[in-house]
């Protein structure tokens, strides 16, 4: 009898841990080998007013951001799982740029078809308009059929989604999401929005470990427009290659900052400090353009076997008679320039971009060539 009921209490307890550990299912790519899983990774997705404007489509009263998306698509479908970091919200109308941004829900339809699975939502912008900016957000991500994690709308809701545990081929990899602040907009209750706390940091590794085969983290930290990690970044990518974190992204300071490999006796963890930003209207130098990060794991082995970058151009103006911000992979334009047809001064703000990328994530293998599918 007491065996009975010690069996049955076991029972109920893991039907309650996986209640409060959902683990979700992501779609399969049949494009990559049986025993391969390749994941992508972009950086700050903004929603400045010039943007939507140039997304905007007077006859039908739409927006569409397909194709600012176009001559990635291919790239980021590709992969398996590909995660941007969402700078916005999606508050609805009146839309919005700096400082209070709300985009148009059409932003979220553009990185779908474009191949993302996955965004980000804890940064210093999500609390932009406060409680109903952030649950209008969650609610479109949701209906939109995007998996999100950072911020939540109570504490059932994050308990039933956080740690995101996501399956692909029997490996579950498993997202944690953190910002150091939401610009001084007090979170009211009882939303919640994962803030940067070693304490609740290291508890949910510990609780990962359990859960998954390896654990990406990714923060909104660091200062803006530093080029490079600050010493509080840096310890804190020790603390968590220590700790067992497998990869580390960074995004906020709106540039590409260094990049590192950490090595301890049973961890080597690649180290993104910040992806800079993926599409935005910022111009000024280092701003205008980002990395995609891409890892390849071997999921016999549960190991990252590949780690390349690939960094993006943004571009403002007309491309194939179409005004709008186009992405543009500088390897692919610097070997084959004839098919982007910019301005001049574009073309050296890219060629320059490039090289200022390359110089500081030297160590990591760069996607030398990349073309578009026709």
């Amino acid at each position: 009898m007491k065996k009975l009921i010690l069996t049955i209490i076991v029972l109920l307890l893991f039907c309650s841990f996986l209640q409060n550990n959902k683990i979700n299912d992501v779609r399969l790519n049949n494009n990559s080998t049986d025993d391969v899983v390749s994941v992508v990774f972009a950086g700050d997705v903004m929603g400045h007013s010039p943007q939507f404007k140039a997304a905007y489509d007077a006859i039908t009263d739409t927006y569409n951001y397909d194709i600012c998306f176009k001559n990635l698509k291919d790239y980021i479908s590709s992969a398996d799982l590909a995660i941007a970091n969402l700078e916005v919200t999606l508050s609805g109308k009146p839309y919005s740029g700096y400082p209070e941004f709300s985009s148009p829900d059409e932003l979220v339809d553009g990185l779908k078809n474009a191949g993302f699975d996955v965004l980000l939502t804890a940064n210093n912008h999500i609390y932009d308009k406060g409680r109903v900016g952030l649950e209008r957000t969650i609610n479109v991500l949701n209906k939109k059929g995007i998996y999100f994690l950072g911020s939540y709308k109570d504490t059932a809701q994050k308990d039933s989604l956080y740690p995101l545990i996501l399956n692909i081929k029997d490996l579950r990899i498993c997202l944690l999401n953190y910002t150091y602040a939401t610009n001084n907009n007090a979170i009211e209750q009882p939303n919640i929005v994962n803030l940067i706390d070693s304490m609740l940091i290291f508890n949910d590794i510990e609780k990962a470990k359990k859960l998954s085969d390896l654990i990406f983290f990714t923060a909104h930290w660091g200062n803006e427009y530093q080029l490079f990690a600050g010493t509080g970044q840096m310890k804190m990518a020790r603390d968590l290659n220590r700790a067992g974190v497998d990869l580390i992204i960074g995004s906020h300071p709106h540039v590409i900052e260094n990049a590192e490999l950490l090595e301890n006796e049973f961890k080597t963890t690649p180290v993104f400090y910040s992806l800079g930003n993926f599409i935005s209207n910022q111009r000024k130098l280092d701003t205008n353009g980002g990395l995609i990060v891409k890892i390849v794991i071997n999921t016999k082995y549960k190991r990252i076997t590949d780690v390349t970058y690939l960094p993006v151009y943004v571009y403002r103006g007309i491309l194939n008679q179409q005004y709008q911000y186009h992405l543009i992979p500088t390897p692919d334009f610097i070997s084959h320039p004839s098919k982007y047809k910019i301005p001049f001064t574009d073309s050296v703000a890219l060629v320059e971009f490039d090289k200022r990328t390359r110089e500081r994530i030297s160590g990591f293998k760069i996607e030398t060539y990349y073309s578009l599918k026709k």
